[in-house]
């Protein structure tokens, strides 16, 4: 049986935006999230597109740790200015806690934490749990 939720992005999509924003996107073996946060990872680099901020920041990889834990491992180039600081600042802020506060599986905000044993614990919204739990 497939995992539900496999502990990194489609493939399709990690081609997509491999092709949207080049170089700034980090290997795909560096990704490790849930495909429901596909959207607010793109959204990332859409605002540091938008922002013209790839030039001071990039992005190594995205780690999921636990349940609500998302690590974005970014740094700043040294030639970041101040501003590019400051603006790269606030739009990963932004998006990190979007990221931790959004269900696994679709990307809506969370509401329940799920321990079904064996499995790997999950940060869900109420729809994917009873969903999910109706799957049992």
């Amino acid at each position: 049986m497939s995992e539900p939720f496999p502990l990194h992005p489609d493939r399709a999509w990690y081609d997509f935006m491999v092709a949207r924003y080049g170089d700034a996107v980090p290997p795909f073996e560096h990704l490790q999230f849930r495909r429901g946060l596909h959207t607010i990872v793109g959204d990332l680099f859409h605002d540091l597109d938008i922002a013209d901020r790839f030039h001071a920041y990039s992005v190594h990889g995205i780690n999921t740790l636990a349940p609500g834990v998302v690590v974005i491992d970014a740094r700043f180039s040294s030639a970041a200015t101040r501003a590019d600081k400051h603006m790269c600042n606030r739009i990963l802020e932004r998006i990190q806690e979007r990221l931790c506060e959004a269900c696994e599986h679709c990307g809506r905000e969370a509401s329940v934490l799920v321990d079904k044993g064996d499995d790997p614990i999950r940060l869900l919204c109420r729809e994917c749990y009873e969903s999910w739990r109706d799957d049992d």
